[in-house]
């Protein structure tokens, strides 16, 4: 196997509602229970629902008290995204240690493995799969006969009969789940009978698409590829690609990921948010300062943090510019924590930097917010100020020269004979 180039042949491990089915495993009184998940921010809405929710009408996006309406017995689950991302990683470790090409996909439960020269290791993909699953039984005997497992030519098409294996029953919590194959050869008709749904394209494409008749990949196949660009444009074609069989993406392997964590523990736990946002100021202060961070900026961060009376509590954000200033990463990140802020006191607070960007980057002194304000052909605003961006970034280099390092000449007195009172300097700060 090229792990440079990924692997064609994809495995794909799915578990719908993989955060509900961890509840089941740490509460297993709630086997047999509807359970749902309220949205971070908004409370009042359900985020995910399992199946027994979903045959009561339970449905994402929809509001708590309808909800509970539909459906008297439904359990809402507190979150705890640690709890959740730290399963995540356990199964991510066994598949690791089964093969060098893993590739995680924005859903928590679902994960592809790059399985080309594996036959010679364990054989045919059905034996391939027997061995995983017995590697995942010995993790967590439950998430094994939860797992859907697809093995097909890339990763769309190994999700797609990873959707189409059937799942195992409650009443059945020893029997596997199911598993389905699909050879090159086979995959052209194995894609043909698949709902429209399963295209990683955007809703209102598929509704669209749905309007004009087209609800299986075999009619969308039929569609002339000029009049699907001229609908949806390039994922129309992308579309069309996945359709087919013919556009095959690759499983990519994960650069191995170093990112810089800071926690800070409090002697009590604090509610306030101001308390909160100035130790969130002193733990960026400690991230920026470590030494694997010099010579990059930073744009993906991940605040969490350890609840009073348990459970957790975290934000994942990328910002669009990479930045190293310490005031904008503190206002991004109370912007975020603004909507979704913690439930109950937190006891320990984590800042993580898990994305990063070149060490500088040449951003534009003239802001297009800042254009109306700004006077053509100068530095300064209507109202005689400089740009705020040009303030930044003199205070930046004054704290890496350490000392002045622009200054603004200022008109005293222009008519004077003696040279040295017609101007001066000042120092920008």
């Amino acid at each position: 196997m090229d792990a440079g180039r990924g692997s064609r042949m994809a495995l794909c491990l799915w578990w719908p509602g993989f955060e509900l089915e961890l509840e089941r495993v740490r509460t297993p009184a709630l086997a047999d229970r509807p359970l749902a998940l309220p949205t971070p921010g908004d409370r009042r809405r359900i985020e995910m629902g399992c199946a027994l929710a979903a045959s009561f009408g339970v449905e994402p996006g929809m509001i708590v008290s309808q909800a509970i309406a539909l459906c008297p017995s439904l359990v809402l689950c507190e979150p705890d995204p640690d709890f959740y991302d730290a399963a995540r990683d356990r199964v991510l470790g066994v598949l690791r240690r089964w093969s060098p090409v893993i590739e995680r996909s924005a859903e928590r439960g679902r994960m592809f493995v790059g399985v080309d020269g594996l036959e010679r290791l364990y054989g045919r993909p059905e034996r391939q799969i027997a061995g995983l699953r017995a590697r995942l039984e010995a993790l967590s005997p439950w998430l094994a006969s939860r797992s859907r497992i697809g093995c097909a030519p890339g990763k769309f098409a190994a999700w797609v009969a990873a959707r189409a294996a059937e799942p195992a029953r409650s009443a059945e919590p020893a029997r596997p789940g199911a598993a389905v194959c699909v050879t090159p050869a086979d995959l052209a008709a194995f894609l043909a009978p698949q709902p429209v749904d399963v295209l990683p394209v955007s809703p209102r494409m598929v509704e669209r698409l749905k309007r004009l008749g087209v609800r299986r990949l075999g009619q969308l196949v039929r569609m002339p590829e000029p009049a699907l660009v001229s609908q949806f444009g390039a994922d129309g074609r992308r579309a069309l690609a996945w359709a087919r069989g013919t556009r095959i993406d690759r499983v990519r392997p994960e650069a191995p990921a170093r990112p810089i964590r800071v926690a800070l523990d409090f002697p009590s736990p604090i509610g306030q948010l101001e308390l909160l946002h100035a130790a969130l100021d002193r733990l960026i202060g400690r991230a920026l300062e470590h030494p694997r961070r010099r010579g990059k900026s930073v744009r993906g961060l991940r605040v969490s943090a350890s609840l009073e009376d348990g459970g957790s509590w975290s934000i994942r954000a990328v910002a669009r510019e990479p930045t190293s200033e310490p005031e904008r990463l503190g206002a991004f990140l109370r912007s975020r924590i603004a909507l979704d802020r913690p439930r109950r006191a937190v006891e320990t607070l984590r800042l993580e930097f898990f994305r990063f960007g070149p060490a500088s980057a040449q951003t534009g002194l003239f802001d297009p917010k800042e254009g109306a304000a700004r006077v053509l052909g100068s530095l300064e605003t209507k109202d005689g100020e400089l740009l705020p961006a040009f303030c930044r970034a003199a205070r930046l280099l004054r704290l890496r020269l350490g000392g002045a390092a622009l200054f603004r000449v200022l008109e005293l007195e222009p008519n004077s004979r003696i040279p040295e009172r017609r101007h001066a300097l000042m120092e920008i700060a």
